[in-house]
């Protein structure tokens, strides 16, 4: 999520914020439209260097701060880039030229916002956004036959938050008791630390993630609801630092947006196939909202850049509904767009 808001000014409508992995460059997709001023520093071939004709080499580019109005915004996946395309209205040259900013995760770059009018949904991103910087990402346990190290993983960086010994004289005579107790502790703290909307994902080396993640879904199947594990070879910190190395935050990540999405559409489509509480189609939805009959509204992140998107989210925002945007790139996304990428699940039939 958005880690830092540096600068916000209702009056002028600007806000500064950085942008710190892919999530962040996903939320700025659906938050940057046409029309708006975004400055950032960047880099581009200088007067100088222009008017140099004769210089044989290429022209060397100079890091400068530009505003440009913005045209044209493009959500590249896979290489986890947002390119904002405009003309240039701030800036020591090339004013009125076209430039494009290429916003990498991993820059970690400050970039400026300013819109005429920021909608409410926009705002909700920015704050839900930052809310969630305080809170952990995804809870850790590392384990092997000897210890276990729980961890909490903040955008800030990682938490120690307990190491639990097994208490084993020999590997020769490992008492169930022994076992038990060992579990026992682990899953004491992780019921401590893990948060609803934290995931859980076991690692270490070995077949004793696997034993603890049987016990936990016996013993506490809340807690172990949707567990992830992987393997890695190192125990302890070294074991959390290794999975943090092979992506698998991003993975997990990405897999919970998509996952959410995914399970919202499955049940639009199931209320659908029965005639249930559902009605699909702008006008229909706009109808419903306008009721206070929508319960959630599903829009999609195509139709919620639109004024007709826009006009819905107010009605939602007005009517108390709650609201979730799809992606339209994974497979469920695709499917929900082919209904017209806007839906309504309802209070009631009317």
């Amino acid at each position: 999520m958005i880690v830092k808001i540096i600068f916000k000014d209702p009056k002028s409508g600007e806000i500064k914020l950085v942008p710190e992995n892919l999530d962040d460059i996903w939320h700025l997709y659906n938050i940057i439209q046409e029309g708006d001023l975004v400055r950032a520093v960047t880099f581009r071939t200088s007067e100088d260097e222009k008017a140099d004709k004769l210089r044989a080499k290429k022209a060397e580019k100079k890091k400068m701060k530009l505003g440009i109005r913005v045209e044209k915004v493009t959500f590249h996946e896979f290489s986890n880039r947002l390119r904002v395309q405009g003309v240039i209205e701030e800036g020591p040259q090339d004013l009125g030229s076209y430039h494009t900013f290429n916003v990498d995760a991993e820059e970690m770059q400050p970039l400026s916002i300013t819109k005429e009018q920021w909608r409410g949904h926009q705002l909700q991103r920015i704050d839900e956004a930052v809310l969630q910087r305080t809170q952990p990402m995804l809870v850790f346990v590392c384990l092997d036959d000897d210890a276990a190290t729980v961890a909490l993983l903040f955008q800030s960086g990682v938490q120690l938050v307990a190491e639990i010994d097994a208490h084993r004289s020999g590997k020769m005579y490992e008492s169930k008791e022994t076992t038990q107790e060992y579990y026992g502790e682990i899953l004491s703290v992780i019921k401590t630390v893990k948060k609803p909307d934290s995931p859980l994902v076991v690692i270490g080396p070995g077949f004793t993630r696997e034993h603890l993640m049987r016990a936990g879904k016996e013993k506490e199947p809340a807690l172990f609801e949707n567990c992830l594990t992987h393997a890695t070879a190192n125990a302890g910190m070294n074991g959390v630092h290794e999975a943090l190395k092979v992506g698998i935050v991003e993975q997990i990540t990405k897999e919970n947006r998509v996952s959410k999405e995914t399970q919202a559409i499955e049940k639009l489509f199931e209320e659908i196939k029965k005639d249930g509480r559902v009605t699909y189609g702008l006008n229909e939805v706009e109808d419903a909202l306008s009721r206070g009959a929508a319960e959630k509204l599903l829009i999609s992140d195509v139709m919620v850049r639109s004024k007709n998107g826009e006009h819905l989210l107010e009605l939602a925002r007005k009517t108390h509904s709650d609201f979730i945007i799809i992606n339209t790139m994974h497979e469920a996304g695709k499917k929900f767009e082919g209904i017209g990428g806007v839906a309504a699940l309802l209070r009631f039939k009317y």
